[in-house]
């Protein structure tokens, strides 16, 4: 009988252990969820070297369908590009500035950049939604090219 309670007070304690521990977890904290949405970049290859100082961004979409700039159904956005520069934190608007941070609110996939300056550039194509925010969860890719 009291081996019998002794194994009855030990399962009571690792049932309260276990929901001590499960009761303690932050469920606040978002699940990752996967879109299966991606975009990259068709033209330059990454790493290529150009031939004079402008260059076509040219790109494809998967999972995400790219419409004009006030659209704000899901699944849908469009692309913009940071010009040798980081890009917004997450939740604020990708801002506009000539020659930095291009939007394509036409639903355009490809942009011509002119004006590159020699040497190393590094281009980041994002999806944004209808006003210019980051499609949750980013979608994103980066290029890295060089100009003689």
């Amino acid at each position: 009988m009291i081996s019998s309670l002794g194994n009855s007070l030990r399962l009571l304690g690792l049932g309260l252990l276990s929901f001590f521990l499960i009761s303690c977890t932050d469920a606040s904290e978002p699940e990752p969820t996967e879109t299966g949405a991606s975009i990259s970049f068709v033209h330059p290859e990454d790493g290529a070297t150009l031939e004079g100082n402008s260059v076509v961004l040219r790109l494809e979409a998967s999972g995400i369908e790219i419409v004009p700039a006030g659209t704000m159904e899901g699944g849908t956005g469009h692309h913009h590009f940071a010009v040798d520069a980081d890009l917004p934190p997450a939740g604020a608007p990708i801002p506009t500035v000539e020659g930095t941070y291009i939007h394509l609110g036409q639903a355009q996939t490809e942009y011509e950049l002119t004006g590159l300056a020699s040497g190393e550039h590094v281009v980041i194509a994002v999806v944004g939604d209808g006003i210019h925010i980051p499609v949750d969860p980013w979608v994103v890719d980066t290029v890295r090219f060089v100009v003689p």
